[in-house]
């Protein structure tokens, strides 16, 4: 499946404090290849799991390593993981992968002893120029992937510290795959991707909270808060074929004395005094931070969110949600992953006139030739309403030299307004990513468009696309 990218970079317009600035620039064409299989079928559909960890250096979990402790370099040190048939992912059957498409986990660098970024793809693929993980030393930094998977059953990580060599310990937890056409579904259990504008279900520090939870209180050392999604805000259906939940979940780490942490999201409750084997982020003390995650829902329509350490605020936007038991004839909310990650576009790039965007300012991508390009076997997929993809902000520069400055930005459906959520939070000095789902919207006789707003200062942002969700 091949897709040309013409990524076209419409118009930022100031919300707050500035002029209308226009800028038209055009990429050069390039040419991803999505994730083979014979024909659409049945295939593009997602089969939740229970959480697991799949892959975890420090203890050699998964891994060839007896000590596990991963090289850096500044040209990027590689190592393969083997995916299929871990935390119950399909396995090959003779030596072939006839079933997976990609899978879905969480990504976490952890004690780097460098400032660097982490690469993903799957074996045998060229490595492109995508980056998942910007993390800094003694740090754990986690994203959200989708890994297409390589030769082996294998994906291939890369590690690249500019500064020098170095060393990082590397975690990976799964939480569901991808099926190709070929995969006989006998449990009914694939699920379809429902984009949805994002949504608030929960804010610790004001509101919404759960009833019986109250107002202003953030969740405390091993304690874990249960959260209604099925039937939600009247967005997401109260169905019980509603299996799965797309969710941005942000923990704000910064009240006075807060110690590390991290976040644990699953279907069902930990039970007391045990930490679940997974997370879905990391903070450190101070931090405000987003991370995205695909969360299997429990058979009460719930989700529980469990804090390691300290008092933490929470806050989470519902981004979709998985719904089993589509028309198998439908195409609406297949996911269709590529091969590789691939970047669609760095404002950094002459290509994008080097302009980061600015204070209270919100500008328009187009999409659309990129998304009538998208083929497979030569013949165009047909109409999507999303993608996924990992958004990267970096270089945020105040409005005022030693101006103190901290900003959001939020990427929504084109010609909307911004709502109240996020994507990423990020500071001076820092790139910060996060996989995000980007619902498509419509400007003028345009149903590709995507809108990003920056709150503060001026930054610079980068999106690699993983996947399309046909519509």
């Amino acid at each position: 499946m091949n897709a040309q990218r013409w990524i076209r970079r419409v118009a930022a317009v100031a919300l707050v404090g500035a002029s209308t600035v226009v800028v038209v620039a055009t990429s050069s064409p390039v040419a991803p290849v999505a994730a083979q299989t014979s024909a659409l079928g049945a295939g593009g559909e997602y089969h939740p799991l229970a959480p697991a960890r799949i892959f975890d250096s420090r203890t050699a979990v998964n891994d060839s390593a007896p000590l596990g402790l991963k090289p850096t370099s500044p040209q990027g040190m590689t190592f393969n993981v083997d995916i299929l048939g871990q935390g119950g992912i399909p396995a090959e059957v003779g030596g072939v992968n006839t079933q997976v498409l990609a899978v879905v986990a969480n990504v976490t660098v952890v004690g780097s002893t460098l400032d660097g970024f982490l690469s993903m793809y799957p074996t045998g693929a060229a490595p492109g120029e995508s980056s998942l993980v910007n993390f800094a030393p003694r740090e754990a930094v986690p994203n959200l992937a989708v890994l297409g998977i390589g030769t082996g059953g294998q994906s291939t990580i890369s590690l690249v510290t500019p500064q020098g060599v170095g060393t990082a310990h590397v975690l990976i937890d799964v939480f569901g795959w991808i099926s190709t056409s070929q995969y006989a579904d006998t449990a009914d259990s694939g699920a379809r991707f429902r984009p949805i504008p994002p949504s608030r279900l929960l804010d610790t520090r004001s509101a919404p909270v759960p009833a019986g939870w109250p107002t202003g209180k953030p969740i405390g050392t091993m304690d874990q808060l249960t959260l209604q999604v099925r039937g939600a805000n009247g967005v997401v259906p109260d169905s019980a074929n509603v299996t799965g939940v797309m969710v941005n979940i942000t923990a704000a780490n910064n009240a006075p004395g807060n110690q590390p942490t991290f976040l644990a999201v699953t279907p069902t409750a930990t039970p007391p005094g045990v930490e679940p084997a997974t997370s879905v982020t990391n903070v450190a003390p101070g931090q405000v931070k987003a991370n995205m995650a695909i969360v299997p829902v429990g058979d009460d329509g719930t989700i529980r969110i469990f804090n390691r350490s300290g008092a933490t605020n929470v806050i989470v936007d519902v981004l979709g949600y998985l719904e089993r038991g589509a028309d198998a004839t439908s195409r609406t909310g297949r996911v269709i992953p590529l091969d590789a990650p691939f970047r669609a576009f760095d404002t950094r790039q002459a290509a994008f006139a080097n302009t980061p965007l600015g204070f209270g300012t919100k500008e328009e991508w187009s999409f659309k030739s990129f998304a009538e390009s998208v083929s497979l076997n030569g013949v165009a997929i047909g109409a999507q309403s999303a993608l996924i993809g990992n958004l990267t902000g970096t270089g945020l520069t105040p409005l005022r030299p030693g101006q103190p400055v901290s900003t959001y930005m939020t990427v929504y459906p084109g010609n909307g307004a911004p709502p109240n959520s996020s994507n990423i939070n990020v500071t001076p000095g820092r790139s910060v990513p996060n996989m995000s789902l980007l619902s498509y919207g419509t400007v003028g006789a345009d149903q590709y468009a995507i809108s990003a707003f920056n709150f503060d200062g001026s930054i610079h942002y980068l999106l690699d696309v993983y996947a399309v969700v046909l519509r």
